[in-house]
């Protein structure tokens, strides 16, 4: 008996010939082309036929989500009531509330049951009301050169209703107004003109009155 060789062991396997290996390469390195598997110099859209099932399915989309919260906020703006006294009353702006909305719902002026209860508003006689960013707590307000048209006292009242209008924002203390781009001169309450910032105590004498006073 002759001895078995370790290349004749294995069940009886036989190596495949060199020429068999060879096509064997061709056909892998043709399949993989095919697939077009192999390194890309730069992204390629595939074909949606070549998409693996499922990955195009609604399930795999992505979905825009929001964050919860409220769609719009209160406001406090001041009109003028009967007893030439401002008046607080309440506007619905969109969320989040800015000095802008509070002076563009200023601008608008009363509403019809407003009216009805004797409230005016000098200041909406003017035109479109604007405000800056807030620096050290002064906020710059912009206004039409008709708010220069605005009779003596109408005048003292339109620049109090900005005045607590803009200061009902916290970090607010006070305003300083242009009139066409240039700093205006405004009354305070006492008749005195004044480039500086406006603050409530320059008008308290025209704030609302206090609940349960003469």
């Amino acid at each position: 008996m002759r001895p078995v060789r370790a290349a004749d062991a294995g069940l009886g396997a036989r190596r495949p010939p060199g020429r068999l290996l060879a096509a064997l390469a061709l056909l892998v390195a043709a399949a993989l082309g095919g697939c077009d598997l192999g390194p890309q110099s730069a992204p390629q859209a595939l074909d949606a036929r070549h998409v693996p099932y499922g990955l195009l399915s609604p399930s795999h989309r992505a979905t825009p989500t929001s964050l919860p919260g409220v769609d719009s906020v209160r406001v406090t703006v001041y009109l003028q009531g009967r007893s030439e006294r401002l008046v607080a009353v309440q506007r619905s702006v969109a969320y989040p509330a800015t000095v802008g909305a509070a002076l563009d719902e200023l601008a608008a002026g009363p509403t019809l049951v407003e009216s009805d209860r004797g409230l005016v508003s000098p200041a909406s006689s003017v035109g479109p009301l604007g405000a800056g960013l807030v620096r050290r707590g002064v906020v710059p307000v912009f206004l039409p050169t008709s708010f220069a048209s605005l009779g003596g006292q109408d005048q003292v009242m339109a620049a109090a209703q900005i005045v607590y209008t803009v200061t009902a924002f916290a970090g607010v203390r006070g305003a300083r107004l242009y009139v066409g781009g240039q700093t205006a001169q405004v009354p305070k309450a006492n008749g005195s003109l004044t480039t500086g910032p406006l603050t409530r105590a320059d008008y308290s004498s025209l704030g609302p009155s206090v609940p349960g006073s003469p």
